[in-house]
């Protein structure tokens, strides 16, 4: 065994420990797995956008417990890593830098602006590859992927020809959302919506040859010059009998006739319950028109928000002035009725924070519908679980619901889509340049210049391919390679909970329709990491924590542990700092008790140590253990039993907690202590200590690896731990021990409970008497030296009768079980009462000062309502507090 340091030093042992993984191949798969079965994670592909947050740290250290977990079992493990080329979000971080350096993106060629992606790519994917290793992520780099790989690409390509030869990818014209600033489409899922302020505007639109009139109430009047239809809902009585005469209304400005029609959509309980129609700028207006066969593409904005040649007189105008000039035009002609204030959902873009338009035009779209049928299949079938089951709600509300999906993107950065058009515009869709001239010259004998499409596909294509296109999966290939057949299925999907539409689904849509079967076996989703108030980080907060500062201060385990460990199962976690520095103190505790360990059992007998040998050894001699031996041995079988159920459920955190409580309430606060009394006297001691600290390490290493490895390296020298078996404790349960060793933990703690709240100072014994009975009495007596020990009493004894010595502290345990502790030797008592006395000012003080915040209106009128409630719970902890230590000082 090599020298143990007195303290654990995550920055002088982390660096090396991963490196020494990484080079010894640790995270390679075993070629020939122990268990006979597999285990693969698709680690979702942060984008290379910019560091990772302290979402992704979450996401890491879920997946690498996971990983580690089923290694240790023996399975071949595969947790493959990669990053996400994000066309949209990079795009935008390109040109921002470009901006920034005065440059004009503009001016630059296709080309030279993909070259500054790949570059941007390089810095940051170096830098998301350093943080996966800060946190231990035990992923396997040999098979590390980037979306725009050569072999990744090819994939893509090759899946988009594949489903278009199937029929499922087309060409069309449709109401599309469009960001001004992006130049580029984006789904409904990539848009904010933001409750605004808008001006209702009242119009009169007259009807045809009669007096008869309809009005409609509008937010955009300056649209109106292209409607192509009014309608109305046919239930309405009040247009029953202008809907039955046919007559056409007059479009005001225009003077144009329109058609008067009925349809159900309109909403009879809003405005003027009348809907003018304008298919080309609203996404209702033109499924209204479709249903009608009404015209489509009267497009009257641009995308810059500018009046098109045909807004005749306003072309050119920019909606604002289009829209103020069109008013006073409404005026004039009597036609504007009135304008009334209207609250309004307005979409921005997510990243550009651009008001969105939505606009007809020419996009590559994806069939749904015959690929749905099959994932629908797949999941009433049971091929896979959602965890937790509450979101198969959140699933069945999407899966069900889904709308044919545009996948073009008007961007350069991505995989450009593989379609080249001729100068007729016929369409060739091929795997490159070459191939799309072939087959142009078989197809037109003469084929002239071929252009190929400029657009890109969106990300999410490329996305819902990186489960199986990582595994070198080609499609339409007879024979797979090695890889896909040992690791397809994946075991686990781990991702959050807010892209089950983004990615989760369209992976199985592209699975279940190149596989025939399910991508994973069961779809993990965590939480979001919010700050310890619960609000979402953000830049405009400034509450964003960055996980490579907290590793800095605390070390990479004391960080995992915050995220996984103390949250609730499957929900949110609210991340506070406080709790890294704890558990960083619970880790230094584990390594003072190894270290302990260390230097108390013989180093021959450390280094021959192995566990199914040392169990067996003990479970022979059981007879021979001490009382809290067998305690600690029938604890440490329940909790590995435990661990490893529930980490084979998915419950990481409750569990974690059980096997905190067990590591530092039972095993360092009390065990150890034991351990110390009995060691001369024990025939087994260092065997059944070094059982329990072996089989720690093992279980906390998925969860702090970097620690446990330490310990084990220092130990057992050239072991690793992550290579280590997971153990298997079938020691018996003794819950008639268990049941015993509790009461004397619960006498212990009171007794220092009350050591702690009358002031007797740690170098002070005091005397213990025990008030027990019958069962109680013969349990407490094997246990006194113990408690002595413990208590640091200097006499200990157990009564038979209840004592009425005022002079006594005493305080009830349970039924029939009560202590009494004589002090009087340990405590100066006017010391004591001085104490007590300042103590009350200073908390009396403290009161009279919250008192006078909170009878101050003006604070608790225009105060958060969170932060007046802080300041109510310190008034009542604080009067609390003072009623204690004034019964207390007069009990003195």
């Amino acid at each position: 065994m090599s020298e143990f340091p007195k303290k654990y030093e995550p920055k002088k042992f982390e660096d090396i420990i991963y490196s020494d993984w990484e080079k010894s191949g640790c995270f390679l798969p075993f070629e020939e797995s122990k268990s006979w079965k597999t285990f693969y994670i698709p680690m979702p592909p942060p984008n290379v956008t910019s560091q990772l947050h302290i979402g992704h740290s979450a996401m890491l250290a879920l997946q690498d417990i996971m990983t580690r977990y089923h290694r240790m079992k023996g399975d071949s493990t595969l947790l493959l890593p990669g990053t996400d080329h994000a066309s949209i979000s990079t795009q935008v971080k390109v040109e921002q830098k470009i901006a920034s350096e005065w440059r004009d993106k503009s001016q630059m060629s296709r080309e030279d602006f993909l070259k500054e992606c790949w570059e941007w790519n390089t810095l940051y994917g170096w830098k998301i590859q350093n943080q996966f290793r800060k946190m231990g992520t035990s992923c396997d780099w040999s098979k590390e992927k980037f979306t725009m790989d050569d072999d990744m690409n090819n994939r893509v390509i090759d899946a988009f020809i594949e489903l278009h030869k199937r029929g499922y990818i087309y060409q069309w014209e449709y109401m599309v959302n469009y960001d001004p600033i992006l130049k580029t489409v984006v789904s409904d899922q990539e848009v904010i919506y933001k409750e605004e302020q808008w001006k209702l505007y009242h119009i009169t639109y007259f009807v045809s040859g009669s007096d008869n009139e309809v009005v409609i109430a509008t937010t955009r009047p300056e649209t109106l010059l292209w409607d192509v239809a009014v309608a109305v809902n046919p239930k309405d009585k009040r247009y029953k009998k202008l809907l039955k005469s046919w007559k056409k209304l007059i479009l005001p400005i225009v003077n144009k006739e329109i058609p008067l029609i009925a349809d159900e959509y309109v909403d009879m309980e809003f405005g003027t319950w009348a809907l003018k129609i304008t298919p080309a700028h609203d996404a209702n207006d033109f499924e209204l028109a479709k249903r009608h066969n009404l015209p489509l593409n009267h497009i009257v904005l641009d995308k810059e928000g500018k009046m098109t040649s045909i807004a005749g007189i306003f072309a050119g105008q920019d909606f604002k002035t289009a829209r103020s000039n069109i008013v006073e035009l409404l005026k004039s002609k009597w036609n504007l009725l009135k304008i009334e204030n209207h609250s309004a959902k307005v979409w921005y873009g997510e990243r550009t924070g651009a008001k969105i338009e939505t606009i007809i035009s020419k996009q590559w779209f994806l069939k749904i519908d015959p690929l749905v049928k099959k994932v629908i299949g797949g999941y009433k079938a049971k091929d896979f679980e959602i965890i937790p089951k509450r979101f198969n709600k959140t699933f069945e509300d999407w899966i069900y619901n889904l709308r044919d999906w545009c996948i073009s993107r008007q961007l350069q950065w991505g995989q450009r889509i593989p379609v080249w058009y001729t100068d007729s515009d016929d369409i060739i869709v091929a795997k490159n340049e070459e191939e799309a001239y072939i087959q142009a010259r078989a197809k037109f004998w003469d084929a002239t210049t071929l252009y190929q499409d400029e657009d890109v596909l969106d990300t999410w294509f490329s996305s819902a391919l990186w489960p199986f296109s990582t595994l070198w999966y080609e499609i339409g290939a007879e024979k797979q390679s090695e890889l896909f057949t040992k690791f397809y299925p994946a075991q686990v999907l781990e991702t959050w909970y807010d892209i089950i539409f983004f990615w989760v689904i369209r992976m199985l849509l592209f699975w279940y329709e190149f596989t025939g079967q399910t991508p994973f076996k069961t779809i993990y989703l965590h939480g979001l990491v919010r700050d310890k108030e619960g609000r979402k980080m953000s830049k405009s907060l400034w509450n964003g924590i960055d996980p490579l500062d907290m590793i800095e201060k605390y070390g990479t385990d004391a960080l995992r542990m915050t995220l996984v460990i103390w949250t609730t199962p499957w929900n949110d976690v609210k991340f506070d700092e406080e709790n890294v520095k704890n558990n960083m103190f619970f880790i230094n505790k584990l390594w003072n008790a190894s270290r302990f360990v260390a230097c108390n059992v013989e180093d021959s007998q450390v280094q021959n140590f192995l566990l199914t040998s040392a169990l067996e050894e003990l479970k022979k001699h059981k007879d021979s253990l001490l009382l809290h031996e067998t305690w600690i041995l029938s604890r440490l079988s329940k909790i590995v039993t435990l661990v490893t159920d529930w980490l084979e459920n998915y419950n990481f955190s409750e569990v974690g907690q059980e096997l905190y409580a067990f590591t530092k309430n039972e095993f360092c606060d009390y065990y150890i202590e034991e351990f110390k009394l009995s060691k001369e006297s024990s025939e087994y001691g260092d065997m059944v200590i070094l059982v329990v600290l072996y089989s720690l390490l093992q279980v906390w290493h998925p969860y702090i690896p970097y620690v446990t490895e330490q310990i084990h390296k220092v130990m057992w020298l050239e072991w690793k731990c992550m290579l280590s078996d997971w153990p298997s404790i079938d020691f018996s349960s003794e819950k008639d021990i268990e049941k015993s060793h509790d009461l004397f933990v619960e006498v212990v703690k009171e007794i220092r409970k009350i050591r702690a709240e009358t002031w007797v100072p740690p170098s002070k014994t005091i005397k213990v008497q025990i008030f027990a009975k019958n069962k109680n009495a013969e349990i407490l007596e094997e246990f006194i030296p113990l408690i002595s020990w413990m208590v640091k009493s200097e006499h200990t004894e157990i009564i038979s009768k209840k004592l009425s010595n005022q002079s006594l502290v005493y305080a009830v345990i349970r039924s029939w079980v009560e202590v009494y502790i004589d002090t009087a030797n340990a405590v100066d008592i006017e010391w004591e009462k001085q104490r007590l006395h300042h103590e009350i000012l200073d908390i009396r003080d403290y009161v009279s000062l919250l008192d006078r915040k909170l009878l101050n209106e003006s604070f608790v009128r225009n105060a958060p309502r969170n932060l007046v409630q802080k300041e109510q719970e310190k008034k009542q902890q604080a009067r609390k507090r003072l009623e204690k230590l004034e019964e207390k000082y007069n009990s003195l």
